[in-house]
């Protein structure tokens, strides 16, 4: 064979065999991270809230009407029978509004804190009121369980099925509050879900209240198993005209009125993470 029958052949193995070898985006990508950002990572960085910004957490009902503009969910709230009551017992019940107290730099990357809030989502920062109890290793009774109570209104930017709110919203609604919940049980306030079962019952409605009972039924060293269910009232939002936020009729507001409808049950299970002491605390209060 020739010298240049030779040298053409080695030329072509060595380009099939560059072919075939396995690409590492390492230098490149190291080089990108010297250069700068990326046009992508640009375009994500200012489509997030500056770091002082909040969530767009809203205190009105959002309606094309301007005689709506001061009716006020946090009115509404105020006027739910079972609101009043645990605020006339503050000493058993604590009132929290856990999202609002989380610094605004971590709560506008938080789930439900940051991205489900906001008009035609979550339209204000849930409602949470806190019995610790007596948390020992057999909570069997109401006495000796934590308790949570939620309140909260879910809008119709949430559905799953067009005029019925996505069953994973709810889910992720009991898992928070859950963690609420379970946050008394544990010295460091810290639980993460180890599992978690939601049986549906009955279709959720978008624009209404809604009112979460969760209770810890028992508690052994790390571990913390709690329940819960969740329930619409009949009043449906925005209200009429004329309304001005204030409900006539009491009924619309009570959980054990006709029309109100208890969509979900769950049972969860926590566990308080060894590294706990790592982690940032936002039920610290």
């Amino acid at each position: 064979m020739s010298n240049i029958a030779q040298t053409a052949r080695r030329l072509f193995r060595s380009q099939n065999l560059s072919a075939f070898r396995p690409y590492s985006p390492v230098v490149p990508i190291a080089r990108l991270h010297q250069q700068g950002p990326t046009r992508s990572a640009v375009v994500h960085d200012q489509a997030l809230p500056s770091q002082t910004e909040t969530p767009a957490f809203i205190s009105q009902t959002q309606s094309q009407s301007p005689h709506h503009e001061s009716t006020t969910l946090d009115t509404i709230v105020s006027q739910i029978p079972l609101v009043q009551t645990l605020r006339e017992t503050h000493s058993t019940y604590k009132e929290t509004r856990p999202h609002l107290a989380i610094p605004p730099p971590i709560r506008q990357h938080h789930f439900v804190g940051g991205s489900l809030s906001g008009p035609g989502k979550l339209a204000f920062a849930p409602y949470m009121w806190l019995s610790a109890g007596k948390s020992g290793s057999q909570a069997e009774s109401n006495d000796q369980a934590s308790s949570v109570v939620s309140v909260f209104h879910i809008g119709q930017d949430l559905c799953g099925h067009p005029g019925f709110v996505h069953g994973g919203l709810l889910t992720v609604l009991f898992d928070e509050v859950f963690a609420r919940c379970v946050s008394a049980a544990f010295p460091s306030g810290l639980g993460m879900t180890a599992n978690l079962n939601v049986d549906f019952r009955k279709p959720a409605l978008p624009d209404r209240m809604y009112v979460l009972r969760t209770k810890t039924t028992k508690v052994e060293g790390r571990k913390a198993w709690v329940e819960g269910q969740m329930t619409y009232l009949p009043l449906t939002l925005p209200l009429s005209v004329d309304s001005h936020s204030i409900v006539s009729d009491a009924n619309l507001l009570r959980e054990d009125s006709e029309g109100a409808v208890m969509v979900a049950e769950a049972k969860a299970l926590f566990i308080e993470p060894k590294f706990a002491d790592s982690m940032v605390s936002i039920y610290s209060n």
